[in-house]
């Protein structure tokens, strides 16, 4: 179920910007475009293996098959579902584990950007299961009670439903999620935390706190991102940023997230991930019903409410859901530059901006200059060469001597 992608995903919301460089030389771009060449084939890989396998567990009949078993075990409908969920849930761990593996942690040590152990990787990936497990069951169990009450509006309620969802697990899951796979304590530089917490006042952006993270037992990358809410709103550091950068330059990374907070860009997002998800369910909802009208009987699904549903429903939504995800990462990237320009007024240090960005690329392994349809089909921020061309507009503007 696509429900595991997503809680590996926040498991992972402070492991996705910087890493150490794999020697000390500096930049290396035949490295860093190898790199992510094997990413991108890897990330191919798993599109085509998960449609092909999608494709199989829907037409072999393997889920009338579950769902008959369940039966057997059980009278209650809602227990048959979560049996029959939990299964589904299982298979799809295995079946992905192998590539993941690969990508997460032989890709990762190859370049000397990691420094999980292999029982720690497989601890964490048990951790993601224990927690995809609940959140699958419920979300199954709701939505199938939902098309089975209200089967030509079930789109539009679930589309709804996912508004405050999306919401809640986006604000709650570096607070519930991420202390599960590391430890968080007061900030001990006490002179920068009181530097940050007044660079986000400026902006009208109260914080509670200012905490470090020990991300340095997984991965040599490095973040900084904000957690909680309200009272509770705090700056999350990876103890491997602080080692790695000076305080000059994280006060600008932190100041691009500053920038999110003071732009409600968390509800930007939303808005459009609730866009994308009423014309993804409404699409689901128009092909499933033709292919359960037409070939029902062969697959095993009686009607759309039927638990045996799920895999085409999940299907359906991975494959439609990769026509929408360049016009997100387009969306994305426009907020990206937005946020740069932001962090680069607010701090007026240009300098420290650009050596930040390089030394992200440089340690990071980022291509500077990906190629055009890479850039539009995978990239949710400015590549690293363009945000540093903005910065050097940005201060030859502001330097630029007033026409007479």
């Amino acid at each position: 179920m696509t429900i595991w992608r997503l809680i590996r995903a926040m498991s992972n919301v402070s492991r996705t910007v910087v890493a150490e460089p794999p020697s000390g030389n500096g930049a290396n771009p035949e490295r860093a475009k190898a790199y992510n060449r094997a990413k991108q084939q890897l990330m191919l890989a798993g599109m085509i293996l998960s449609a092909v396998g999608g494709a199989v567990m829907v037409v072999s009949r393997i889920p009338l098959q579950l769902s008959r078993r369940a039966e057997r075990l059980t009278p209650n409908r809602v227990l048959q579902r979560s049996l029959f969920t939990v299964v589904i849930t299982i298979a799809d761990v295995l079946a992905s584990l192998p590539l993941s593996f690969y990508s997460g942690y032989i890709l990762e040590h190859r370049y000397q950007l990691s420094n999980q152990t292999k029982r720690g990787w497989l601890v964490e990936q048990s951790k993601g299961l224990l927690l995809a497990i609940p959140f699958a069951t419920l979300i199954a169990n709701v939505m199938l009670e939902i098309i089975e009450r209200w089967p030509k509006r079930w789109w539009m309620i679930t589309t709804a439903l996912a508004l405050p969802f999306t919401v809640l697990l986006s604000q709650l899951a570096p607070v519930l999620i991420a202390p599960l796979f590391n430890r968080c304590e007061p900030l001990k530089n006490k002179q920068l935390a009181e530097r940050l917490k007044t660079l986000a006042a400026n902006s009208g952006i109260n914080v509670a706190n200012v905490m470090q993270m020990d991300m340095s037992k997984q991965t040599k990358k490095a973040n900084a991102f904000f957690a909680g809410m309200g009272r509770t709103r705090r700056i999350v550091l990876a103890d491997t940023l602080l080692e790695q950068f000076t305080d000059d330059e994280i006060e600008v990374i932190v100041a691009h997230e500053i920038a999110h907070q003071a732009h409600r860009d968390l509800w930007r997002f939303v808005a459009l991930g609730t866009v994308f998800t009423a014309a993804l369910s409404f699409a689901v909802d128009r092909i499933a019903g033709r292919v359960i009208s037409r070939f029902g009987s062969r697959i095993g699904i009686a009607r759309m409410s039927d638990v045996t549903v799920l895999p085409l429903l999940s299907w359906l939504l991975s494959l439609i859901g990769l026509v929408f995800a360049p016009l997100q990462n387009g969306y994305s990237r426009v907020i990206e530059r937005r946020a740069d320009q932001y962090a680069l007024e607010l701090t007026d240090d240009v300098p420290a901006f650009a050596s930040a960005m390089r030394r992200l690329g440089d340690l990071n392994l980022s291509d500077p200059n990906p190629s055009t349809f890479v850039k539009y089909a995978l990239y949710s921020h400015p590549p690293i060469a363009e945000r540093i061309a903005h910065a050097e507009r940005y201060a030859a503007a502001r330097h630029q001597p007033d026409s007479q």
